[in-house]
């Protein structure tokens, strides 16, 4: 992801809190280990596991309230083992310390002072050449009796011994302590797209829309969904299908979209969920269910505001738009409000661009989702394709995916028993609490469906056209990923609720909407089918080629005014370059339509007449991709710290986009 900058006004100091998950201290010291000379009087210096021999090593707490410090006799103030160790080793050097006066003598011969009473004591304080000055008085404080200073190993010695001193101790740094957010993953993909962004309480009290889930079921009675799943209910014609969730599959996917549970939490972990079972307990399905779930869908939306549906499934037969009933299926959700969010399929071979033929991942209108593989790293600039991941033209000569988000090694929750846990128990990674590690653009697609789900959480009046826009328009550059395999981009949730304005990818189509007698929306494919056999923008240069797939897409070009502005709503969509001869070309009117590639078997025989075009479609995890891998490991402290704070999360209540003003809350 793009990492955001924080909040100019927001206070990026933060108390040190332990996290539930991380119990370490997040403290390092200031001073050196031997042989290491501090570059200046403030440098800060590595912390030393191991003191000197002399020292008391590892006990952090003094020995018997003093020590011997070479040439200064034993000394009755508190200094840490390490610091003394330090001293041993270089006397000679300059340290970062506080000096805490005594305010209630612990042995005989201390003696109380005040904080300035402090100060004057060691200015008025000599010791040869090693007498300190004012200069290395840094502040006096008033909370504490006690001042900064930078002081040298012979100074600290005197001063340790002295009746007014009680402690000198490291000026240690304080490093910022990753916020308790309400929901929680130490999965690397959910600080790799900026989910974190939506953990917060302000985010969780928008009102966020219904995701569907057509997929094999949800298992409600989970504690990752704490009583958001409003209803399920079972379309699926092949059987065995038991209630719930047989074969896992869609529990897993709703987990990732919304999940809660602690450790495991989801992209919109608020969000309500309908499931919509279509699928048997071994994850097969049939075209006609799916389409009977659109129609469901659409009688049911207004009641369940359901404005996301989350499609990670695939049919198995190639499909053009133009004939294709599950495309025209989720093309009327898609114009009746309706984000539908769907995987592109995981057929690839070795990263080599695949084409996605099948539906609905192969409609313009709706946002395909391919699997990025993010080398197990946060950041985004070595991310690549999933090797199994599909991407290149539809059949139509649409360049997919839109955009992608992380797919390999995904931890998600699959109940015991169920069918994938069963056929793949190398993959279970916690069999009491029933979560798997699974690879699949089927994981990919619901982070985006959680993203858009947020997104009309903030903008309750957005068109799915303009959801579509700020996903891809805010997606993440991903320079190592071969041109056009992962779309425009990675998901990045916190930038796509920065966009405000979005612009509409889906402009060049939108020209062919028509509305019936009945106020309903339908996509003219015979007009575009028109426009696109006589003119020129859609040869290979144009349309699937560099336009599509390079610079055009990843660069400056997605970031700035060039999206949002009349190069994409004007002639860039409207004009010659869609209404050119180039359509008319031999990329389009000559082989690719007339050919066998489109005349023959591949349209007319089994494939297309058979049951395999009729019933057959399948859910979308990648099969050959389960295995349990040193590679997937957890985010470190240091990753989510860098993330919140490149984030602005300073305050578990407060949304950063929302809100301009987070602070970080006081301490007790």
């Amino acid at each position: 992801m793009r990492f955001l900058r924080a909040n100019e006004n927001g206070d990026r100091s933060r108390a040190l809190r332990d996290r539930d998950s991380r119990s370490r201290s997040r403290l390092n010291a200031l001073w050196g280990r031997g042989g290491r000379r501090a570059a200046a009087t403030v440098t800060t210096l590595v912390v030393t596991c191991t003191v000197a021999a002399t020292a008391n090593a590892g006990t952090g707490v003094h020995r018997t309230w003093g020590f011997d410090v070479p040439g200064m006799g034993k000394v009755s103030a508190y200094v840490p083992d390490s610091l003394a160790s330090a001293i041993q080793q270089n006397p000679k050097q300059r340290f970062d310390v506080i000096v805490e006066g005594v305010t209630k003598p612990q042995v005989k011969g201390q003696t109380k002072v005040s904080p300035f009473g402090l100060k004057n004591n060691l200015l008025g304080a000599t010791n040869g050449k090693n007498a300190i000055g004012g200069s290395q008085i840094r502040r006096t404080f008033r909370a504490i009796d006690g001042l900064h200073a930078v002081l040298n190993g012979y100074q600290i010695g005197f001063l340790a011994k002295t009746a007014y001193v009680a402690a000198i101790v490291p000026n240690e740094p304080v490093k910022m302590s990753s916020v308790d957010l309400p929901y929680s993953n130490d999965q690397k993909w959910p600080w790799a797209i900026g989910a974190a962004v939506d953990w917060n309480t302000q985010a969780s009290e928008l009102t966020e829309p219904t995701i569907a889930v057509v997929d094999s079921g949800i298992d409600a009675s989970r504690d990752d969904f704490g009583g958001r799943v409003l209803g399920q209910v079972s379309l699926a014609s092949l059987t065995p299908n038991s209630p719930g969730d047989g074969y896992g599959h869609g529990t897993f996917v709703a987990g990732i979209a919304a999940g809660e549970a602690g450790g495991f939490a989801g992209v919109a972990p608020k969000a309500n969920l309908y499931s919509i079972d279509v699928m048997n307990d071994d994850g097969e399905s049939t075209v006609a269910d799916i389409i009977a779930a659109c129609d469901w869908i659409l009688q049911n939306k207004a009641q369940y505001n359901i404005r996301v549906a989350n499609f990670s499934l695939h049919a198995t037969n190639p499909a053009s738009l133009f004939f294709d009933p599950l495309d025209q299926a989720v093309e009327k959700l898609w114009l009746n409000g309706v984000v539908v969010v769907t995987a592109s399929g995981n057929y690839a071979e070795d990263g080599a661009e695949s084409g996605v033929p099948y539906a609905p991942g192969n409609d313009p209108f709706v946002i395909t989702v391919g699997a990025a593989d993010i080398d197990d790293t946060v950041p985004t600039a070595d991310d690549t394709a999933a090797p199994w991941s599909a991407w290149g033209a539809t059949p139509d000569g649409f360049m997919k995916p839109d955009l992608s988000a992380p797919g390999r090694y995904v931890i998600g929750p699959v109940t015991a028993g169920a069918g994938l846990a069963i056929e793949r128990p190398e993959a279970v990674t916690s069999g009491t609490n029933g979560y798997m590690q699974l690879s699949g653009t089927s994981f990919a697609s619901p982070m985006v469906a959680g993203a858009a789900a947020m997104l009309l959480a903030q903008h309750p009046d957005w068109t799915p056209d303009q959801v579509k826009g700020a996903l891809m328009v805010s997606a993440s550059a991903t320079p190592a990923a071969t041109p056009g395999s992962l779309g425009v981009g990675e998901l990045d949730v916190a930038l796509a609720r920065k966009v405000t304005d979005p612009p509409n990818p889906n402009a060049g189509l939108d020209q062919y909407l028509t509305t019936g007698s009945d106020g309903s929306v339908t996509f003219d494919s015979s007009g575009w089918q028109s426009a696109a056999s006589t003119n020129g923008a859609w040869d290979d240069a144009a349309w699937s080629s560099a336009a599509w797939s390079s610079a055009a897409w990843g660069s400056a070009a997605w970031g700035s005014a060039a999206w949002g502005s009349a190069a994409w709503a004007s002639a860039a969509w409207a004009s010659a370059a869609w209404a050119s001869a180039a359509w008319a070309s031999a990329a389009w009117a000559s082989a690719a339509w007339a050919s066998a590639a489109w005349a023959s078997a591949a349209w007319a025989s089994a494939a297309w007449a058979s049951a395999a075009w009729s019933s057959a479609a399948q859910s979308d995890e990648a099969v050959g991709d389960l295995s349990l891998t040193a590679a997937a490991t957890n985010a470190t402290d240091d990753e989510i710290d860098q993330v919140e704070s490149n984030l602005g999360i300073v305050d578990p209540d407060c949304d950063p986009i929302l809100s301009t003003t987070c602070t970080a809350p006081a301490q007790p």
